[in-house]
């Protein structure tokens, strides 16, 4: 009777224990699962971190530093120079004893890209708290300079946006303006008095740049003075936000920071 029971009950007990063989498996394999998705989204949080981190260093150092006095003066890798279609008067200027007035109007530009820096804080900020995981991943696997191109890709027209009102007001406080648009208004034909009035230094100068054959100095369709300032505040911002990536993928550990440690020093 014990042996027929035996009998009855192995193809049972055979299947309970596949069944829980199989039910084993199952429960490993979703334990794996949530395992790996577990440490995928980590690894994502943590590359999103970093990379907000390191954007936000890069950002408000080269904020603070441009925003300073003279903070792009005084920094020959961002000074603005005078625009090209200029050049050839400033030259002729000089040789009259008038580079003061070039070195003038070269700081009326910087000054004025030096007030504007600061309001581009906020909107560097905002472009850091609304980047995406997938932004952040392209940024970590991309070249030196990933983030700063991230920067002026969701940011640039804003930027510059923000800093041309602060651009134009503190070329409208400059009495170095009024000599530019003569400059620019002789050098593409007008008479040098009407242009200028009663700046004989001015019209020495493009009366000079005339004879050494510099009387076409500016196009006809110059670009206009308070966007190519903007345009160079923008380009040593970004320059020096690159400077800082760089540094920071270079060598993380100088950062202080064990997120960036973590990201970039893989």
């Amino acid at each position: 009777m014990l042996k027929q029971t035996l009998i009855l009950l192995t193809p049972l007990m055979l299947c309970a224990a596949n069944w829980q063989e199989t039910l084993n498996t199952a429960v490993n394999a979703a334990s794996s699962t949530q395992t790996t998705t577990k440490t995928t989204t980590t690894s994502q949080s943590t590359a999103t971190s970093g990379v907000k981190e390191a954007l936000s260093l890069g950002a408000k150092q080269a904020v603070s530093l441009l925003g300073k006095e003279n903070g792009y003066l005084n920094n020959s890798a961002v000074k603005i120079p005078l625009p090209s279609s200029m050049q050839p008067i400033a030259t002729a200027a000089e040789k009259l004893g008038g580079k003061s007035y070039v070195d003038d109007f070269v700081k009326t530009m910087n000054t004025a890209a030096t007030k504007s820096v600061p309001k581009t804080a906020s909107i560097l900020s905002d472009t850091i708290s609304s980047m995406s995981v997938e932004d952040a991943q392209a940024i970590v696997s991309g070249g030196n300079t990933a983030a700063t191109d991230y920067f002026k890709t969701k940011a640039g027209s804003k930027l510059l946006s923000a800093i041309m009102p602060i651009i134009k007001e503190s070329i409208s406080e400059s009495q170095v303006m009024s000599s530019y648009q003569a400059l620019k208004g002789f050098a593409g034909g007008s008479s040098a008095t009407q242009a200028i009035g009663n700046n004989a230094l001015v019209g020495q100068a493009s009366s000079l740049a005339k004879g050494l054959g510099m009387g076409n100095a500016v196009p006809a369709q110059d670009e206009d003075i308070e966007s190519y300032i903007g345009r160079k505040t923008l380009d040593g911002l970004f320059y020096m936000i690159a400077e800082k990536e760089k540094a920071l993928r270079s060598n993380p550990l100088a950062s202080g920071s064990s997120i960036i440690q973590q990201v970039f020093g893989k």
